[in-house]
């Protein structure tokens, strides 16, 4: 599975004659249908010492307004597996460990029961974010395991 994210915020626009994306990836092993890793590819021109930085975000009432919030426990650096001059990647497991090793975030979870997905990456040492509404995910996961990873019973 794959979902691009536009990147561009109020600090820096995007550019829609030549727009850029973070790429999303999500790879799913038949046998178990559980995801193998999640990829984030990001332009050749991230500052690759500091990685990339996700957080996922939750939609909450608010009196009768609606406010995003950031998922308590959701936030994570991920350093660049490579870099290329097409490239930089973070690939990471489903689950994100903590520095002792215990399982500090499901990724799989956070993308089926969170909202949105928030990015923060650095171009010469100047912060660029983007933000993504995950309900396309969910809905193309669910279809996904109920055509072509669905399960057969006996």
């Amino acid at each position: 599975m794959f979902t691009d994210v536009l990147i561009g915020d109020p600090d820096h626009p995007a550019d829609l004659t030549h727009p850029e994306y973070i790429t999303i990836g999500v790879a799913i092993n038949r046998s178990d249908r559980k995801p193998a890793y999640f990829s984030f590819v990001l332009p050749p021109d991230a500052d690759r010492s500091q990685g990339v930085i996700i957080a996922f975000m939750k939609t909450i009432r608010d009196g009768k307004e609606w406010k995003v919030v950031r998922d308590d426990g959701s936030m994570s650096q991920l350093d660049f597996n490579s870099c290329n001059e097409e490239s930089c990647v973070a690939r990471v497991h489903q689950q994100i460990l903590s520095s002792d090793g215990t399982p500090s975030m499901d990724l799989l979870d956070k993308f089926l029961h969170t909202n949105r997905i928030w990015f923060l990456f650095t171009r010469n040492h100047v912060p660029y974010r983007t933000m993504k509404a995950l309900f396309p995910f969910q809905r193309d996961y669910k279809h996904l395991m109920e055509t072509e990873l669905k399960t057969t019973t006996p």
